[in-house]
């Protein structure tokens, strides 16, 4: 390469970067439709709770410093674990189902459920534990605020 074709890529107008792919819709998880009808109504209601919930996290996350390991597991809940859990219950043949109740007791719609429940309840405990951080500086503030400000105060 001689001189000026170094000059001419020095000098040239950067090619332009293709745009970054769109992340995936959580709806989409893994190629999950969350509203597939081998989903039970029920469950279905449940998944979206817990999406919203997710997402009212992920706000409350962004807001301030959060533990990583809660972070994480909150990703891990929206990117991983919900997606295959729903994605497993899809993929049982329907005609084989009744052996998870002959082996558990339970249906695979009743186990579903309850494995979506328990994940809304840790989610629900994230989402308060962040609540009583915020709980926390607004009673200190307010409390800084009557001590700063009030008649009483010697220290003014």
């Amino acid at each position: 390469m001689g001189l000026f074709d170094s000059l001419r890529k020095m000098f040239a107008a950067p090619e332009p970067e293709a745009p970054p792919a769109p992340p995936p819709s959580p709806e989409r998880a893994h190629g999950i439709d969350y509203d597939d009808e081998r989903v039970p109504a029920s469950a279905r209601k449940k998944i979206d709770a817990i999406l919203a919930a997710l997402e009212e996290v992920g706000t409350m996350m962004d807001r301030e410093a959060v533990q990583a390991v809660s972070r994480t597991e909150i990703e891990l809940m929206q990117g991983e674990h919900l997606p295959k859990l729903v994605k497993s219950y899809i993929d049982i043949p329907a005609a084989h189902r009744a052996e998870i109740f002959r082996k558990t007791g339970k249906s695979a719609s009743f186990i579903l459920e309850e494995s979506l429940d328990t994940m809304k309840a840790r989610i629900d405990e994230i989402a308060r534990n962040l609540a009583q951080h915020d709980l926390d500086a607004f009673s200190s503030n307010a409390a800084f605020i009557s001590r700063r400000y009030s008649d009483g105060d010697p220290f003014r």
